[in-house]
């Protein structure tokens, strides 16, 4: 007489070997990861009411004269643009000589920007700006300089 029952408890091994592939497939099946994460997940969540800062629409390069060749460098300078575009009140952050320092300003008052916005509408904001005055690589005319982009 042969039925199923004789037949698992004769063989030991086959019925381990079967519980033990179920349990593999049941932990794999626990742990596989739902699908692929949803779009918004992986993306940032950009705030609309975020500022966005001034662009600069036109520069006006600093004047460097012959006499202060001699005194080459950087200076910073902190500028508040109006919600008009326009540069207001401006103040030396850092200037390698003094002497550069009404140069770099009078270059600075003079650019324009788009202002910057926040909810899409204009607002004032403070943007640094380095002036940048180096020698001429000639010798003979003043350098020419890009306003920062």
């Amino acid at each position: 007489m042969y039925n199923t029952a004789t037949k698992l408890m004769l063989n030991p091994k086959l019925r381990f070997a079967l519980l033990s592939l179920t349990l593999v497939f049941f932990a794999a099946a626990c742990n596989k990861p739902a699908g692929p994460a949803p779009a918004a997940a992986t993306q940032p969540v950009q705030n609309p009411n975020a500022p966005v800062p001034p662009r600069l629409l036109r520069g006006v390069h600093a004047a460097f004269p012959k006499d202060l060749w001699s005194k080459p460098g950087t200076v910073v300078v902190a500028a508040v643009v109006g919600a008009d575009g326009k540069v207001g009140a401006t103040k030396i952050v850092s200037s390698p000589h003094p002497e550069l320092n009404q140069l770099a300003i009078d270059a600075v008052k003079q650019w324009q920007f788009d202002p910057a916005r926040q909810a899409g509408k204009p607002i004032a904001t403070t943007v640094t700006v380095n002036v940048n005055f180096q020698l001429p690589a000639d010798g003979k005319t003043a350098p020419a300089q890009k306003p920062p982009k």
